[in-house]
């Protein structure tokens, strides 16, 4: 697998790895070979505890520029992801269901690589037109640029008005889980204030949502994350039943003054369908995500079985690629020196659906390869990104990638992220700013500094290699525009 291009960052993270990252890269070129591209080359990159994502040149923007067009000519494809969203993220759950419990450990490698295959089948059933908005929008924003260019067409350029028509039309008015679980834990908010919460009552909350704080591969939420999150709330009653209207009003107006603005801008059909577009993916990325990461959390009672089956802690488990599950079931025989220098470092390869895991001195070119493509002028000063929320903020930056950092976080700093997750949420309500790394308009960082309408600029590439802790840097979200100052 020869690799000779110039390497892409598309986004990282900290304490995650091959398991399940590599199965959405996989995803994607599933993806990708649906829409006619077979051999577009994309990587993970795992060093040190950290991860990833990765792509060649044009990788993903083939792909995306042909997705684009599908999108553009007619709503069979949107049609498509949606009926497919709803149909088969139910379906791929229930397998996910089987791979969890104790029942696991009474089960032979042949039963439990056979349960394997059934929930791999039904994730990529569902992910290869589930990942296509992900496809379009990592390497290049391309719908978010198409649309952004109707509204400059109609608008003219420079026009204040440009940032905020694009955050309100590109929004979706739908209830997401994600809004399901702010509303109950308000309804929490409100039961504690008057002193009469238990712990039976969070532990009931947790049932039904602690997934939604899972990730990658965990934690999930837990008491002590409830109880964080309700004591940032209001203190008043009548503040928390305000806020709970509020949030289920949304969508409503939301959806009215979308009709306002598209009847004042005069859009044309075409035009009317990238807008649809683009606020039915945000939907489905946002709510497809976290319903993953329940999968995963089911999931997790698989990998600790793969591990006590190798003799391997479950960071060791997490590193075995998918297609050497066969081998960990029926042979156990998975190496955790092995396992070990792939933490250290290495790389997983996609050519088409094709793959391979290099590591140790296999992966030394393609490291050196990697590190040579990613380097950073230390004297960039300014970092152009995308809107997702407009406005202007002045502060310091505080580097908030998980939990553990939200003890710098004062209000008004500028929240500087790889990219956002629901755990670091009490951060980004302290924020000034946020400026992100990595995302699309659909990622977590553009959906909730909209919610929060906190000025929010995604896609910096580089926005943590660039600012630091204490750097005093402006924000102009309006126009996608961070500098130090």
């Amino acid at each position: 697998m020869k690799i000779n291009k110039k390497w892409l960052e598309l986004a990282h993270d900290k304490n995650v790895y091959l398991h399940p990252t590599a199965l959405y890269w996989l995803s994607a070129q599933h993806g990708s070979q649906m829409m006619g591209i077979k051999d577009n080359v994309v990587g993970c990159w795992y060093k040190d505890h950290t991860f990833s994502y990765m792509t060649m040149e044009n990788g993903l923007l083939a792909p995306g520029k042909v997705i684009l067009k599908r999108l553009t000519q007619s709503d069979k494809l949107l049609r498509k992801i949606e009926e497919v969203n709803k149909k088969e993220v139910p379906i791929m759950l229930r397998a996910a269901t089987k791979l969890s419990g104790d029942k696991l450990a009474g089960l032979s490698g042949t039963k439990l690589l056979s349960l394997w295959n059934d929930w791999l089948e039904k994730f990529i059933s569902m992910m290869r037109y589930s990942v296509l908005a992900t496809v379009m929008e990592m390497e290049e924003p391309l719908l978010s640029n198409a649309v952004e260019n109707i509204l400059v067409k109609k608008l003219g350029k420079n026009n204040d008005k440009t940032g905020e028509y694009f955050q309100i039309l590109s929004s979706s008015p739908r209830k997401t889980v994600a809004l399901s679980e702010e509303i109950d834990l308000l309804k929490l908010r409100t039961i504690q204030l008057k002193e009469k919460l238990s712990e039976k009552a969070i532990e009931k909350h947790l049932r039904k949502y602690a997934w939604i704080g899972y990730g990658y591969n965990g934690p999930e939420w837990r008491v002590n994350d409830i109880k964080q999150r309700l004591n940032i709330l209001p203190r008043q009653i009548t503040a928390v039943l305000d806020l709970a209207r509020e949030k289920r009003e949304a969508g409503r107006k939301l959806q009215k003054r979308q009709s306002q603005i598209e009847k004042e801008l005069k859009l044309n059909v075409a035009e009317r369908r990238l807008v649809h577009t683009i606020r039915t993916l945000a939907f489905w990325k946002f709510e497809r995500k976290f319903l993953n990461q329940k999968a995963h959390l089911l999931m997790e009672d698989f990998i600790r079985e793969v591990a006590k089956r190798n003799h391997l802690s479950k960071i060791q488990a997490c590193m075995i690629a998918p297609n050497e599950l066969k081998d960990a079931l029926l042979k156990e025989n998975i190496k955790p020196d092995l396992m070990n220098e792939r933490i250290k470092e290495s790389v997983v390869v996609f050519k088409g659906v094709n793959y391979k895991v290099l590591s140790g001195k296999r992966g030394q070119k393609i490291f050196q390869e990697i590190r040579k493509s990613l380097s950073v002028d230390p004297n960039i000063k300014e970092l152009n990104g995308n809107t997702a929320y407009p406005g202007t903020a002045k502060g310091i930056v505080r580097r908030v990638d998980e939990p553990a950092d939200m003890k710098k976080m004062q209000q008004g700093d500028i929240l500087v992220s790889t990219s956002t997750n629901p755990q670091i949420v009490p951060a980004m309500q302290k924020a000034g700013a946020i400026v992100t790394d990595s995302g699309g308009i659909t990622c977590h960082a553009a959906i909730v500094s909209r919610e929060l309408k906190v000025p929010c600029v995604i896609g910096t590439k580089i926005a943590t290699k660039v600012f630091k802790d204490g750097d005093r840097v402006e924000v102009d979200a309006s126009r996608g525009i961070v500098k130090k100052i």
